[in-house]
């Protein structure tokens, strides 16, 4: 009979040792990150720096009261991004295999609704960017939740949702194991918390069946996604900044493929 061999083969790796390696043209044109501008802020509202605990990453404006890191209020009449921080690293490609994206996650939420996802949270990204999908582990102060949505097309061929679901009560000194385990060839993606599976989207591009309510929703035409390529990231999170912070810490992040071989015939 044959036998078939399960082997994880690594396809990114970061320990944060050296800070968040951004690229840059001039002085880092291998640095395998970049960020995401929000509004006027080119690279977004955050700071990261190298801790003993691994790599934190606050908002760049201060709370003139308690003088804590707190998110850039907009200018009246800028759109408020909900990234109001965001770093994507390289693109994996799945290759019909299984890709486990994973990260050591702590997050504080100071000045703001610790439970509330609208209020600011910190985030382990998944995104197809091809596909417009997006995959994360995001933790407020109480909170661990599973968001998944789609972006719509801006010429309405794709529509899109968001979803935020509740996972596990946590404090805010908790660290967490986060995994993202995406099954490329089934168009299946499973939410491991500290190794335990806490959530799963059978039939990724599409929303969540009943009784599930999306946070939001645009019509148009959903598709099976089967990802060819996947994008880890991180982000701070809020919905309307008023002075509120969010102290994301993040250690260990990995990106690797479930490769399986048949063996010989015994």
């Amino acid at each position: 009979m044959e036998s078939t061999e399960n082997a994880m083969t690594l396809l990114f790796h970061d320990d944060f040792a050296e800070g968040l390696r951004v690229r840059d043209p001039r002085i880092r044109p291998d640095g395998p990150w970049s960020l995401r501008p929000a509004g006027a802020l080119a690279d977004g509202d955050g700071a990261a720096r190298p801790t003993t605990e691994g790599l934190v990453v606050e908002p760049t404006g201060t709370d003139p009261e308690t003088g804590r890191p707190a998110f850039v209020v907009p200018p009246e009449g800028e759109t408020v991004e909900h990234l109001r921080w965001a770093a994507f690293g390289p693109a994996c490609a799945t290759g019909g295999s299984t890709l486990t994206v994973s990260a050591t996650l702590s997050a504080d939420v100071p000045g703001a609704a610790a439970d509330d996802i609208r209020e600011g949270a910190g985030a382990l990204v998944v995104l197809d960017r091809d596909a417009g999908l997006i995959m994360d582990f995001a933790l407020t102060g109480t909170q661990v939740w599973a968001l998944y949505g789609r972006v719509p097309a801006s010429d309405a061929t794709r529509g899109g949702f968001s979803y935020s679901v509740p996972l596990a009560a946590r404090q805010p000194s908790d660290s967490h194991r986060c995994a993202l385990v995406v099954d490329s060839a089934a168009g299946v993606a499973r939410w491991l918390l500290d190794g335990a599976e806490v959530f799963a989207v059978e039939r990724l591009g599409h929303g969540l069946p009943d009784p599930a309510r999306a946070d939001a929703w645009t019509p148009g035409p959903l598709s099976r996604v089967r990802p060819a390529s996947l994008v880890p990231g991180l982000a701070l999170i809020a919905d309307s900044p008023h002075g509120q912070g969010v102290r994301l810490t993040v250690s260990d992040l990995a990106v690797s493929a479930l490769t399986v071989t048949e063996g010989v015939a015994s």
